[in-house]
């Protein structure tokens, strides 16, 4: 299981590399669309703040960042050499990779202010 991370660790180093020359990547056969990529990568992003939380159920501390990385590809059924291969494509172009990652943050922003409470307290300070 920590195979796949150092997958997905490798994958990145290797298209950092890559994208500081001519970027040379040829579109994998089985490319994940960008709008799927983009959800994948916000349930990513959600599942590493669960594991990140000191103060998780009982249910949740036997679960590994692994099983939920898996989870994530499972719910999209895609293989985790698909996954790595699209990292690898879009990550070598970094100014839409940029995009993209910008995408995220904003959908993880909608998201977070569903969570926040509506009205502020007022709370005198005496």
């Amino acid at each position: 299981m920590k195979h796949f991370i150092g997958i997905v660790l490798f994958a990145l180093l290797l298209s950092g590399l890559s994208s500081c020359e001519g970027t040379s990547i040829k579109k994998p056969d089985n490319l994940i669309p960008k709008e799927n990529f983009v959800n994948m990568m916000v349930d990513i992003y959600l599942i590493q703040g669960i594991n990140l939380e000191g103060n998780k159920p009982d249910s949740l501390k036997k679960i590994t960042q692994t099983d939920l990385y898996f989870s994530v590809l499972k719910k999209y059924d895609i293989p985790d050499s698909v996954f790595v291969r699209s990292v690898i494509y879009y990550s070598s172009f970094p100014k839409d990779y940029e995009k993209i990652h910008t995408q995220i943050m904003n959908i993880l922003k909608e998201k977070e202010q569903q969570f926040k409470p509506k009205d502020k307290l007022n709370v005198k300070e005496e």
